[in-house]
């Protein structure tokens, strides 16, 4: 049987997938590795620092042939498509693709009729986008925990032994990395990490964020990080960025826009207080129940909604000028929350995390034989 994990999107979505490749190959089972580019690759090197002697096969797709004509013809709005299109002869010699985003089914169609796609999402979030359509066209699933499952099956995105609860892979690749890691700051004072959403119109950024960074720079209490989701300035010019970057203050006010250190839990890790909006990296920052400020820039009307669950989870606040006071009294107020986090990560991770690659690729290695088994009999 040949597998492909597939990784045509943002770097980070390696974290999300990779790991069950490692897992299959230490069960015997060979895979492939296909990677839409060489800033991949330094993705690849880290997770395999986890898993030794894990050295998958990997090929750079998207760099020449078919995929750059389509590619410099802008034929696509969706740079993923000429990626996939220009790979397909590659593609269809696999009896399985793993994937962490969704573009890849556009071209079930194209694929040999014994092909499988199967999804593993890079997320695990409360917002509506954890529950795609698209998730319908895959022939298996992971799902992180059970809050996800119950929303998937309610919204017909998964069906009965065509998915499996395993957990939150990223997360149980993390706490092997986590291990030799430093502090973020040389100093005693709480960190405050702040991460905000990237798309505009839920993002707390362009009300809130210039102003958070003077706040912080004025005091003297607290170190902060801020580490947005990197694709809130993917678009901006190096100006805008160096702006930004340069609000930074050295041992006290840490800013990234870019790095590798936004997907690896680093600042999600080492934080002592996460302040944000509606990303989902709280539930990476929530591994260890610490407290939360949430911060509605927006002025929703967000208690009872589903996709802010978890601003249950912490004090919200829609003024700047409540924000001395929720950090000053963060660490007590956190008793009121720190069961609530403990039950929602649960149920949206899946509890420990540690095994969850484990878990996913025996999910997946079931299927596919099950699957093979049924294809063989006529079922």
């Amino acid at each position: 049987m040949r597998i492909l994990f597939l990784f045509i999107g943002e770097p980070h979505h390696v974290f999300h997938a990779l790991p069950l490749a490692a897992e299959m190959a230490a069960r015997g089972q060979s895979v492939d590795v296909a990677v839409a580019s060489t800033d991949h690759l330094r993705v690849v090197e880290q997770v395999a620092l986890a898993y030794p002697g894990f050295a998958p096969h990997i090929t750079v797709l998207g760099q020449t042939g078919l995929a750059r004509w389509l590619r410099d013809m802008g034929l696509f709005r969706n740079p993923r498509l000429p990626i996939l299109f220009g790979a397909l002869r590659f593609l269809r010699g696999f009896d399985a693709i793993v994937a962490p985003e969704r573009t890849t089914t556009t071209i079930r169609h194209f694929l040999s009729g014994k092909t499988r796609l199967i999804f593993t999402p890079h997320g695990a979030g409360d917002r509506a986008i954890t529950f795609d359509a698209r998730d319908r066209h895959f022939d298996f699933a992971l799902v992180a925990g059970e809050k996800s499952e119950q929303r998937m099956l309610e919204a017909a995105t998964i069906r009965p032994g065509h998915y499996a609860v395993t957990g939150y892979v990223k997360l149980d690749l993390m706490l092997r990395l986590q291990q030799s890691r430093e502090p973020l700051f040389a100093n005693d004072r709480p960190t405050v990490l702040y991460a905000p959403h990237f798309k505009r119109e839920l993002s707390s950024w362009d009300r809130f964020g210039p102003s958070i960074i003077a706040w912080f720079t004025a005091q003297e209490r607290y170190n902060l990080v801020v580490a947005p989701h990197v694709r809130l300035f993917a678009e901006a010019s190096d100006a805008d960025r160096g702006e930004i970057e340069r609000l930074a203050v050295p041992g006290k006010i840490m800013i990234d826009l870019a790095s590798d250190r936004l997907f690896d839990m680093s600042y999600t890790s080492g934080a002592d207080i996460y302040l944000g909006d509606v990303s989902s990296q709280v539930y990476e920052f929530l591994a260890t129940p610490r407290p939360c400020i949430f911060l509605n820039a927006h002025g929703v009307d967000w208690a009872g909604d589903p996709d802010y669950l978890f601003w249950t989870l912490g004090d919200v606040i829609d003024d700047l000028d409540r924000l001395p006071a929720a950090l000053a009294s963060a660490s007590d107020h956190h008793a009121r929350y720190a069961d609530a986090q403990r039950e929602r990560l649960a149920e949206s991770i899946g509890g420990d995390p540690a095994g969850a690659a484990e878990r996913g690729a025996e999910a997946i290695l079931r299927f596919l034989a099950l699957d093979a088994g049924q294809d063989k009999s006529g079922g």
